[in-house]
C-alpha cells in the first residue's frame, strides 16, 4: 500500500470515528431538551426593553449554553441591555451582558455559563445602567 493510499484510508477512518463519535455525543444529548425563556412580565422586567432566549446543555459538565437576544422597544435616549449573572467553578460570580441601542434595535450573543444564572433587563444612558429590574434565575 502507498503513502498515499495509507493516508487517505486513515483519513476516511478518522473521518468515520469523528462521525461516529458527533452522532453518539448528539444522541446522549437529544434527551436534555432546550428550555426557552423570556424576561417579559417577571421581575427583570422594564419597560423599553426586552431579553429573551434560550438556554440548554452545555459542552463540559455542569455548564448551560444561554443564547441571549435583546432589543431596545423604546424611542428614547435610552439603550437596552440585559446583564447575566452566573456561578464560576471556582465559586465566584460571572457577569456578562448584551446591549442594543436605538429603537427597534436587536443584539444576541451566546454563552457557556454555570448553575444557576440569571438575567435582568436594563435601560441604559451613555452606555451605563440606568434602571434596572430584578434578577431572574432562568437556569
Amino acid at each position: 500500500m502507498s503513502a498515499s493510499t495509507s493516508l487517505k484510508a486513515a483519513t476516511t477512518l478518522g473521518g468515520a470515528l469523528l462521525l461516529a463519535l458527533g452522532l453518539s455525543v448528539q444522541t446522549a444529548s437529544a434527551g436534555i431538551p432546550t428550555v426557552r425563556w423570556d424576561a417579559t412580565d417577571t421581575v427583570a422586567d422594564v419597560v423599553g426593553a426586552h431579553a429573551w432566549g434560550a438556554t440548554g446543555p452545555g459542552p463540559v459538565g455542569d455548564t448551560y449554553t444561554v443564547t441571549v437576544n435583546i432589543k431596545d422597544t423604546k424611542a428614547d435616549s435610552h439603550g437596552a441591555r440585559v446583564n447575566i449573572r452566573a456561578a464560576s467553578a471556582d465559586g465566584s460570580v460571572t457577569l456578562v451582558s448584551v446591549s442594543a441601542s436605538g429603537e427597534g434595535v436587536t443584539a444576541a450573543d451566546s454563552f457557556t455559563l454555570w448553575g444557576p444564572v440569571t438575567v435582568q433587563e436594563c435601560l441604559t444612558e451613555q452606555g451605563v445602567d440606568y434602571v434596572c429590574g430584578e434578577p431572574y434565575r432562568i437556569v
